[in-house]
Order: structure tokens, then C-alpha cells, then sequence
């Protein structure tokens, strides 16, 4: 054990988030944290930091264990540079670095007394001791993994922006390689090729850490475990994302399953009492009212998840689908003036019906492109101009534009639509989740979830042929990027998005623009098959580049060594198909066992309590089996996947 929280309770005023919360993390885990937004996921992160006390219960700590926390927000002193940043977590190295910075100053300045020069080699084995080079080489390039070249390392951290700032802190955390590192929406201000080094540091992680995401394929990369908050509590489920919804999926049914078969017995136990209280019968029907008064009733199951769900996004392209081309770029140069375009003479065109997704680092231009692309910014050169009859709805990605911070969500749908009667304004704003007095609110108060289904909602009361989103799954949960997902897939007009998420390009974009160091590429497909068609292309650069070495050309053994490796892969197959066939098997006969003993527990035990107990522990065991069945089926699968 390294963290425990032991019946722990926690809440804001008079909105209690956590009551009687249990959770434990162990050494060598790697957890993610899942549920809605506003079900405590960040809370949770801070009460097993200990940034926040619990109001009741126990937080316990493993003597000696370092915890790394990375939270959302992050403030910096303006008087140290981001190099100097990235290490105070180890403050003996710095302190021997600046001394001998100093000694050496000393000796440039002539002083070569044996004092000095021993007062330098003392300070340099001192150096070397604690691994000072190869601190400053590691710190070096995983600051250049999350985008800090050497002239960023000399910056002062207080001139840093705010997505500079969540990266820089990921970066301390990371470095330190805490005993338990706590990570909350990791990825929020990096690009897919950050989120992608990310994902391959936090998979071989030493040791432990805690994550909240949205991201589900970030999920599905690092984690072997999640933690679901919802309803005041926690609960752990073993293996990884699919896995997880998966024992979900079933938990859920066997509970609404437990909850029906309860009521069944009640309304039959109660209808026995109603026959029989007055009859010959009259003492076995008050012996039954009197089970029924100590009977522990089963809530009905709530999916907060299905909840989270309900949103009525849906998207019209209206009468007119627009011309053949909805936008037409030629020799179309972007940027700002006195620096290097960021694109230069694209050519480009997005046809009706076209689904394109617009991928690449953090300030590759892509935001840039679709403003100038929409007529939203002026080019460095060449134009862009809207086809016949296109018209275009957009939701930028700082969820500002269009937005008036002083008006009530009430006014604010109003002003688009003067033509909504009151109630008819409310009915909208209910479908995107803002229900009672909440329409009364101020658009300046909202979070960034909230902001961002309020400019969705502005984006679908008018008809439009042609959708522009800037990066519109940054704000939402994960149940509502499923939603918007379907309602993306119904529409039936043209679409052009950014996004840092894969998954949900994957499932939206049928074409991505690849935009990255000035270039701009076309794939077909979606953002996985793009992705290895690039992958597979810089392979075939490399290897046209290199001519083949006179080994490779006339070595007799290679062929027959590739058809045993050959040999052995397609063995190693057939052995893990073999057991998946087992694991399926097993699996089944499980599920058809479980589900007889949740008949027999939920049958009157007839005053034979011991035997209810065993079946219970039966019942108990034989889920903990169908779990470790489920994280091998689930690798197996995998592994035949990659294969």
C-alpha cells in the first residue's frame, strides 16, 4: 500500500461530493480516473495528495513514499528559468552546479591555487556522484518531448503561457519519478505526437500513478486498472478501458437484475400478507412484514454515465446541401507578418460531403488554416474564398467568439433566435443539459464544459451545409464526446475539424489534412489509417535513401532464417488463439454459474444461513475469476490484434 482513504467523506457547502469513500493504491499500478465532470475526479486526485483534508475518515501515507501532483493550474517565480525549473525538485544538484560555476569563474579569473583546483575536483566528483550530466541530459530531452527546444530552457518561467506552464509541470513531475504520480487531464495542452510520447514514458513508468482523462485511447495505452467516481464513491475495476466497460456493462445489469428480482419477491411477499394477515395464515403474514421491515432494500441502479449522456446535440445542414466545392484555397500563404509563414502556397479544396480532419503539432498553423480558410483572418498571400450557397457554423476553440460574457444563457440563445418564446429557449437550453434556474446564469460563470455545450447549442439552432469545430472535445466528458460523436456521424452536410483526439477523428473524419513544419498532406481514411501510411512512407524514405550493404544483397542464410522466424510467429499464434478459445470457454461457463448463484441468493434461504454464506462466497470468488479472465482475454485479443 502506498495511499489509502479509509470511509473518508468530503464536500463543498452543502454539496457533498465523497461519503464514506474507500480507495487504496499500490505499488507498481497504473490507474485511471473516470466518470462525468463534476463527480469529484480532480477531488479525488487532491485528497490522496493531501493538498485537501478529508472532513471525516483517514488519509494514510506509507512512510517514505513521494508523491508527484500535477495539477491544472500551475503559478511560477518570474526569476528562474525554465531550466532551473525543471530541476528544483533536486536541490543539492543545482546548489553543487552553482558553486562550481562559481570555482570556475574563480580559476577564468586567474586564481589556479591548489585550493581552488581542489575545492573544483571535490565539487565535480560531487557532481558526478549524484548524477548531476545525466540529470541535465534526461531533464533536456523530456523537456524536448513536450516542446521545449534549448532556447525555451533559457526562458523565464513567468513568461511562459498557460499551456506552456501545465507542460513544463508535467515535465517536473515526471522527472522526479515519484514513488506515486498523480495526474490530473494530462494531456489537456498537448499535441498528438506529445500525447503519443506521453503514452510510451507512462506505460514503462516504474512505478505507480493515478490519472484523470478523457482521452479513451489514452486511457486504453497506459492504464491497467480504472477508478469509476460516481454517486459519492469509488469503485475499482481490474484490466484495462474496454475491460472496464465491459465489467461495467455487466455490473450494471446484475445490480438492475438483484433490483427487479428484490421487487418481485416484495410485491409477491406483500401480496401473501394482504390475503392472509386476517386469515388462518395471519401469523406466517406477520412474520413476513416483519422480514419485510428488516429487509435492506436494493436502490435501483443509476448509470450516471447514460445520464451524462443526455444531451440532445443534433446538427441540421438544411435545404440546400451547398455547390460541388465548399472552400477553395489557391496559393494560399499563412502567418504573421515579419516571421516565417507558417503554410505557404496551398492549394487546396473541400468538396461537398467531404469529413475532414486537420491533425499536427501545437503551432503547426492549423487553427490559422481554417480561419483563413473561412474568410475569418487575412492570408500573407493568395485567398480562400466559401463555395456556392455554403454555409458555415463554427465553434472556436477558446469557446469566445459569438459568446457575451454579461447575458443569461437565456438571452444568449434569445439573441440568435428572437423567434423562441421563453419556454421554447428553455427546451433548448434542457437538451444541452441546462436545466431549472441554471438558464438564468451569466455566460461569464460558466466552466469550460458548460461553455463549451452552450456553443454547440448555438452552433445547431441554425441550419448549416457546412460545419467548421475547432478542437470541440477539449471541455467535454467523455459520455458527451459520445454524443457528440453520433450526432456528428447523423449530419448529413460537409465537416471540417481539428482535434488533438484520436478517437474521436477516428470515428468522424473520413480524410485528414496532416499539417506539419510548413507542409500540408491529404490522406483518405481516418486518423489510424493516416497515421501508419505516414509511419510507413518515412520508412520507405529511409529506406530508399540507404542503399542495401553488400551483406544484405548476397546473404544465402537470411531466407531461410525469415521462414523459421515465420514458422515461430505463426506458432505463437495458434497458441494464443488456442487459448482464447479456453479463456472464452471458461468465461461462459462462469457467467452461467454466476448467474444461478445470484438465483439461488436471491431465493428465500429457508433459515439455512450457512449455506446462504457459502454461496455468497462462491458468488464472491467466482467474479474475482471472471476479472482475471476477462484482463487475459482482453491481452490475448490484443496480442492477436498486433500480430
Amino acid at each position: 500500500m502506498l495511499v489509502s482513504l479509509s470511509n473518508v467523506s468530503f464536500g463543498y457547502a452543502s454539496d457533498e461530493i465523497f461519503r464514506g469513500l474507500t480507495l487504496q493504491v499500490n505499488a507498481r499500478e497504473h490507474l485511471g480516473v473516470v466518470g462525468p465532470n463534476g463527480h469529484g475526479k480532480s477531488t479525488l486526485l487532491r485528497l490522496i495528495a493531501g493538498t485537501l483534508a478529508p472532513e471525516s475518515g483517514e488519509r494514510s501515507v506509507r512512510r517514505g513514499v513521494d508523491v508527484g501532483y500535477l495539477r491544472q493550474s500551475q503559478e511560477f517565480p518570474d526569476d528562474t528559468t525554465v531550466h532551473d525549473l525543471l530541476l528544483t525538485a533536486f536541490p543539492e544538484i543545482l546548489e553543487t552546479e552553482r558553486k562550481l560555476d562559481a570555482v570556475h569563474a574563480q580559476m577564468e579569473a586567474g586564481d589556479g591555487s591548489d585550493e581552488t583546483l581542489q575545492e573544483y575536483g571535490e565539487l565535480q566528483h560531487r557532481f558526478e556522484e549524484l548524477e548531476g550530466y545525466a540529470l541535465e541530459s534526461r531533464a533536456d530531452a523530456l523537456a524536448a518531448e513536450l516542446g521545449f527546444g534549448p532556447d525555451d530552457l533559457a526562458r523565464m518561467a513567468g513568461s511562459l503561457s498557460g499551456g506552456e506552464r501545465a507542460r513544463l509541470e508535467l515535465a517536473r513531475v515526471l522527472l522526479r519519478e515519484p514513488d506515486l504520480l498523480l495526474l490530473d487531464e494530462p494531456t489537456n495542452h498537448l499535441d498528438l505526437w506529445q500525447t503519443e510520447r506521453l503514452e510510451r514514458r507512462l506505460a514503462e513508468f516504474p512505478n505507480s500513478f493515478l490519472l484523470v482523462s478523457h482521452d479513451r485511447a489514452f486511457l486504453r495505452a497506459t492504464c491497467d486498472g480504472i477508478v469509476e467516481v460516481e454517486r459519492q464513491g469509488a469503485t475499482r475495476f481490474r484490466g484495462g478501458y474496454e475491460s472496464y466497460r465491459r465489467q461495467r456493462g455487466a455490473r450494471l445489469r446484475r445490480a438492475l437484475d438483484d433490483y427487479v428480482r428484490q421487487n418481485e419477491r416484495i410485491e409477491k411477499t406483500e401480496d401473501f400478507i394482504r390475503r392472509n394477515i386476517a386469515g388462518q395464515k395471519t401469523k406466517q403474514a406477520q412474520a413476513r412484514r416483519k422480514m419485510l421491515e428488516r429487509l435492506e432494500r436494493v436502490e435501483r441502479p443509476q448509470d450516471v454515465w447514460e445520464a451524462a449522456r443526455h444531451l440532445g446535440i443534433r446538427f441540421e445542414e438544411g435545404e440546400h446541401p451547398g455547390g460541388r466545392e465548399m472552400i477553395r484555397a489557391r496559393g494560399l500563404t499563412i502567418g504573421f507578418e515579419g516571421k516565417e509563414p507558417l503554410i505557404r502556397d496551398l492549394d487546396w479544396t473541400v468538396y461537398r460531403g467531404d469529413r475532414v480532419g486537420v491533425v499536427g503539432p501545437n503551432g503547426a498553423g492549423k487553427t490559422s488554416l481554417v480561419l483563413a480558410l473561412l474568410g475569418r483572418s487575412r492570408p500573407l498571400d493568395g485567398n480562400a474564398e466559401l463555395g456556392y450557397q455554403a454555409s458555415p457554423g463554427y465553434l472556436d476553440q477558446k469557446l469566445q467568439l459569438g459568446l457575451h460574457l454579461g447575458r443569461s444563457l437565456l438571452d444568449e440563445v434569445r439573441s440568435l433566435r428572437p423567434d423562441l418564446t421563453i419556454e421554447d429557449a428553455r427546451s433548448e437550453l434542457g437538451r444541452y443539459r441546462f436545466l431549472g434556474d441554471e438558464v438564468f446564469k451569466t455566460v461569464g460563470g460558466l466552466s469550460g464544459g458548460e461553455r463549451c455545450r452552450l456553443s454547440l447549442l448555438k452552433v445547431a439552432l441554425m441550419p448549416h451545409n457546412l460545419l467548421v469545430l475547432d478542437e470541440p472535445t477539449n471541455h467535454l466528458d467523455i459520455p458527451a464526446c459520445e454524443v457528440l460523436e453520433d450526432a456528428l456521424c447523423e449530419y448529413g452536410g460537409t465537416l471540417l475539424v481539428t482535434s488533438h483526439d484520436r478517437e474521436f477523428l477516428d470515428n468522424v473524419v473520413s480524410k485528414i489534412l496532416w499539417v506539419e513544419d510548413g507542409h500540408v498532406r491529404e490522406f483518405d481514411g481516418n486518423y489510424s489509417r493516416a497515421r501508419k501510411k505516414f509511419a510507413g512512407e518515412a520508412e520507405e524514405s529511409v529506406a530508399v535513401d540507404r542503399p542495401p550493404a553488400p551483406s544484405e544483397r548476397s546473404e544465402p542464410k537470411r531466407g531461410s532464417a525469415r521462414r523459421e522466424e515465420s514458422k515461430k510467429r505463426r506458432r505463437e499464434r495458434q497458441r494464443a488463439q488456442n487459448r482464447l478459445e479456453k479463456l472464452e470457454k471458461d468465461i461462459a461457463e462462469f457467467e452461467a454459474r454466476s448467474k444461478e448463484l445470484q438465483e439461488l441468493l436471491a431465493a428465500d434461504p429457508a433459515g439455512d444461513w450457512e449455506r446462504l454464506h457459502a454461496l455468497a462466497n462462491e458468488e464472491q470468488e467466482l467474479r474475482a475469476r471472471l476479472d482475471r479472465r476477462y484482463a487475459e482475454w482482453e491481452r490475448v485479443t490484443d496480442q492477436l490484434g498486433e500480430d
